[in-house]
């Protein structure tokens, strides 16, 4: 199997999954369907999973179509992934209030000492994947690059 097409299939895996497990973990009663919830934070969160869906099928469509440049869809993938996975890190410290859990308050899981709730432990695996999956596609990127130079000059030259 090439980098290409382990890059493509786990991207695959990636993107339903993420949409999929997404779906199924926040439209539960301790998110989307909790009555605690205000109705417009049920709003946003419900359509940040749609918008999710709909990236990942975009990108599962970029990646399987027909192109001359298939590892760039395949790092557009991975990168779009990692803009829905690597906030989950940062929310909290930039929006006073917001918390990464959904348990009851004061319950949150800790690890020595740290919260360490289950959707940040999920987060950290999707972006280990997707950035191996970026450092694998890299010398795809530089071989089109380099291929690109030398057809431009070759052109020049003639």
């Amino acid at each position: 199997m090439t980098r290409l097409s382990l890059g493509r299939t786990t991207m695959t895996i990636v993107q339903v999954a993420g949409a999929a497990l997404s779906f199924r973990l926040d439209w539960s009663q301790n998110h989307l369907l909790n009555p605690l919830w205000h109705p417009h934070a049920k709003f946003h969160g419900a359509l940040l999973l749609f918008m999710l869906t709909g990236v990942a099928a975009t990108s599962l469509w970029s990646m399987w179509r027909l192109s001359r440049e298939p590892q760039v869809a395949v790092r557009m993938a991975a990168l779009l992934s990692l803009a829905f996975w690597t906030p989950l890190f940062y929310i909290t410290s930039v929006l006073p209030g917001s918390t990464s859990w959904a348990g009851a308050a004061n319950a949150d899981p800790r690890i020595t000492g740290s919260i360490v709730t289950p959707n940040l432990v999920v987060a950290l695996g999707f972006t280990i994947v997707n950035l191996t999956v970026l450092w694998m596609a890299r010398d795809g990127d530089a071989g089109a690059r380099e291929r690109a130079r030398q057809a431009s000059a070759a052109h020049a030259a003639s």
